[in-house]
């Protein structure tokens, strides 16, 4: 299973010419996707820490690609890191944009935090999954038909998040989590 380290993370970064802006969002991710990954192992998961690092630097590799093309910046990062041959990160790379109840109520993988996480914090921010929606859904949601999608997929974020929290002896609002910030993790 090839996984790349951290720094080969940030030299994949600069080959793709990642942006600034969404090179420190996808640091942000992982520190939180690092901090809630490592409370959950101490509850007797078994997520993979390095595989979480990477998937989640690498989780917007192709964003800017895909605002210039048009496409589906999930399935192009999937189809770039498959093309670097790292195999365990595409799948979750494509799959950290997609929420439905059987992932809400499955396994808590490192696909299923990436994608939380995500959700997590709005550029390099901590924010509320409600602020992070009120947040995409102003962006983005141009129709009444979106709205309504983007309210759907605000319920089931929250419902994982209550699933992801309720071992772990912490608020997902608490000090410890929303103090998550890149200075602290430097």
């Amino acid at each position: 299973m090839s996984i790349p380290t951290r720094s080969e993370c940030l030299i994949i970064m600069d080959k793709v010419r990642m942006p600034d802006h969404i090179r420190k969002h996808s640091m942000m991710v992982a520190v939180v996707a690092l901090y809630l990954g490592g409370l959950l192992n101490r509850n007797s998961s078994r997520l993979n820490l390095e595989l979480l690092e990477a998937a989640s630097l690498l989780h917007d590799i192709a964003k800017m690609e895909s605002v210039e093309s048009g496409g589906s910046h999930s399935e192009l990062g999937a189809r770039m890191l498959t093309d670097f041959g790292f195999l365990p990160l595409a799948s979750i790379v494509e799959d950290h944009v997609t929420m439905d109840l059987v992932r809400v109520y499955g396994p808590i993988n490192e696909s299923v935090i990436v994608n939380y996480c995500d959700k997590r914090v709005k550029h390099d921010q901590m924010v509320t999954v409600k602020e992070r929606f009120e947040d995409l859904t102003e962006r983005y949601a141009k129709t009444e038909a979106h709205m309504r999608f983007m309210q759907e997929k605000y319920v089931l974020y929250m419902e994982l998040e209550r699933r992801i929290f309720e071992h772990l002896g912490i608020s997902p609002n608490g000090e410890e989590v929303m103090n998550l910030s890149l200075e602290k993790a430097s």
